[in-house]
């Protein structure tokens, strides 16, 4: 068994993925995948292969076997279908109330705390209410607020700029999250990165990206972030 140890130095700021860190949704976006590739593409990936691109953002997953105009379709109804099929099936979330009061605390102890997913709006305008975290978040920076998305960068450099950190509390501050791609903006971005490992990727697959830290239990990143 591993010994958790709190992260030194302590977190300059706190930055959280969405989707499989703070909400079970893992299953859920696979089969919403599936049902909007067969139902707009007459095709599909395998299961793996649906849950290896979660943590990318909708408009990436839509254009996975091309453009949807190649199809005949236009992008935006291929996206309303997949965010239909998943609202219509939303009571097989989980939200993971656990992590969800992590977050809470890390706030309160004053810590600076924002969001950084691949949902695009319409999608967080669904999902958030049923976290009730608004008030314990600064700022959300989605798929819609950057360029390049998840893995890319772009979102921490974005994150820790509105938070005017310095090059010293960039490279404290930390991002938890629960794919690969999460660790690779989070690296990239120069913050440390923590894997979760109850999220869409295998606990070999994110300690090959090198993160910080890994934890397999709410109770292990409370440890980690808070020495508690």
């Amino acid at each position: 068994m591993q010994t958790i140890r709190p992260l030194t130095p302590p977190p300059s700021c706190l930055l959280w993925d969405v989707d499989g860190t703070l909400i079970d949704t893992t299953t859920l976006i696979v089969d919403a995948l599936g049902w909007t590739y067969e139902t707009y593409f007459n095709r599909n990936l395998s299961r793996d292969e649906r849950r290896a691109i979660i943590g990318t953002p909708l408009k990436a997953q839509i254009r996975i076997f091309g453009e949807p105009e190649e199809f005949g379709l236009d992008p935006q109804t291929v996206m309303d279908g997949f965010i239909r099929y998943y609202e219509e099936n939303r009571h097989r979330e989980t939200i993971l109330t656990e992590v969800i009061q992590v977050l809470i605390d890390g706030k309160r102890k004053g810590y600076a705390t924002a969001l950084i997913t691949s949902k695009n709006i319409p999608e967080l305008e669904n999902t958030l209410p049923r976290l009730g975290i608004a008030p314990y978040v600064d700022f959300i920076v989605s798929a819609d607020h950057v360029t390049k998305p998840k893995p890319d960068s772009e979102g921490m450099r974005l994150a820790v700029s509105r938070f005017g950190l310095s090059v010293e509390q960039i490279a404290n501050a930390v991002y938890i999250g629960d794919t690969t791609h999460d660790m690779q903006a989070g690296n990239g971005g120069g913050v440390r990165s923590i894997g979760v490992t109850w999220g869409a990727a295998t606990v070999e697959r994110l300690l090959a990206e090198n993160p910080a830290a890994i934890a397999n239990t709410p109770q292990e990143l409370r440890t980690l972030l808070f020495g508690e």
